[in-house]
């Protein structure tokens, strides 16, 4: 086992905006001792439950929508031998240097790439890594070992999701807010796919020995209906996603596209995606309308916001009825979640939460609020003077739920 959580956090194998921070996961199993434990985070984002939870020698599971979000983790917590993806990463990049030279402006697209997905690539890629990107992808999804080739997707990735300059003509990428700062990227995908997979190993900490570890099983899914039997796991530890929470896939989609995604499904993930601005309509249920009228001054808040909030709570409520379900008698689910403003108002998301999983049967068992340095909160606090110094103080905490299942 991984004796010390600073191996954890001191590096990652690709950048994430508004990483869970490992040491929450890491105190919350110091509880436990050394019993094995079935863990499960169905929101499980780059994996900091699962590479912590496996760290020390528990069962992990993870559940993500976003497919980018789903490799990151497969990676961070899978078994990785430095020599054996060095060599691959070189063999690869040799393939893709020859495809290279013989595609056309017209050619260079990721594969089976539809019109709308070839203009979103065009404007976010100039002609040289278009053609160096759309290479290295190629010989990448021809790579056979499963797990070789995810290794390598996310080195792919590291290079265009980067929150400076990277082969895209973006900055500000990996904080899902991307924007259009050049004509020309300053580096070449050829030039740093090595490097990359370099930084891949360094950050793996489960790279260079045998691990007697479960091994994490991570999948594409839904936490809102989960592929689990009742009752199966001992201990839920997961971050769900903020009202007007950050929009991952806009940065994502970046790196996904190449990964043969069009544009159109990536839309259609986004707009489902819990915590998307979209309005919900009222529901027949009373304790979700219930939960909504607790979570603030929901009244004075615009009919369009007030429908993003009846949203969350009814994507919410699905969630925390599968947890309820899944989760075995006596286990805990731990929330780490924050609140968060919609035109001005403070909205109590922790609340509607905790009022939720009431409704399907977890007791709340400790409630704890943690400061969140400037560098590392979800969102930023309002800046409108009218927010009061109360508002902005909450904006930089977050909050821990624990809710426990009746034995």
């Amino acid at each position: 086992m991984i004796s010390s959580i600073k191996t954890i956090c001191k590096h990652t194998v690709h950048p994430f905006p508004a990483r869970m921070a490992p040491t929450i996961v890491w105190d919350s199993l110091k509880k436990y001792g050394r019993k094995q434990l079935t863990i499960l985070d169905p929101m499980a984002g780059s994996g900091t439950t699962l590479v912590v939870a496996r760290s020390k020698g528990h069962i992990a599971y993870g559940v993500d929508r976003d497919p980018l979000a789903v490799i990151i983790a497969r990676t961070w917590c899978g078994d990785v031998n430095k020599e054996k993806l060095l060599s691959k990463a070189t063999e690869v990049l040799e393939r893709a240097q020859k495809t290279a030279k013989v595609l056309t402006s017209k050619s260079a697209y990721p594969c089976c790439a539809d019109d709308e997905t070839k203009n979103f690539v065009r404007y976010w890629f100039d002609l040289r890594n278009r053609k160096q990107l759309a290479g290295l992808s190629k010989h990448i999804s021809l790579v056979r070992d499963q797990n070789l080739r995810i290794f390598l997707w996310t080195a792919f990735s590291r290079m265009i999701i980067t929150k400076k300059y990277g082969v895209s003509l973006a900055m500000d990428v990996s904080h899902s807010r991307p924007h259009r700062v050049c004509n020309k990227a300053p580096v070449t995908a050829f030039e740093i796919f090595i490097k990359a997979a370099e930084k891949i190993v360094k950050g793996n900490p489960f790279s260079g020995v045998k691990h007697k570890q479960p091994k994490a099983k991570i999948v594409c899914g839904d936490s809102r209906k989960l592929d689990y039997k009742d009752n199966f796991f001992d201990l839920v530890i997961t971050s769900p996603p903020y009202l007007n929470a950050i929009d991952y896939l806009r940065g994502h989609r970046l790196s996904l596209v190449w990964m043969k995604n069009s544009i159109v499904k990536l839309r259609k993930l986004r707009a489902t995606n819990i915590g998307a601005e979209s309005k919900g309509v009222a529901p027949e249920e009373s304790h979700i309308m219930n939960a909504v009228e607790e979570a603030g001054d929901v009244e004075s808040l615009p009919n369009r916001e007030r429908g993003f909030l009846i949203r969350y709570a009814l994507d919410m409520d699905s969630v925390c009825c599968e947890i309820a379900r899944v989760i075995k008698p006596g286990g805990n689910v731990i929330f780490v979640t924050g609140d968060s403003t919609l035109k001005g108002v403070f909205i109590k998301n922790s609340q509607v939460i905790k009022r939720l999983s009431e409704h399907h049967g977890l007791e709340l068992a400790t409630m704890e609020e943690r400061d969140l340095p400037d560098k590392h909160r979800y969102l930023p606090p309002p800046s409108n003077t009218g927010a009061g110094k109360q508002l902005q103080v909450r904006m930089h905490k977050e909050v821990i739920l624990t809710m426990r299942k009746a034995s």
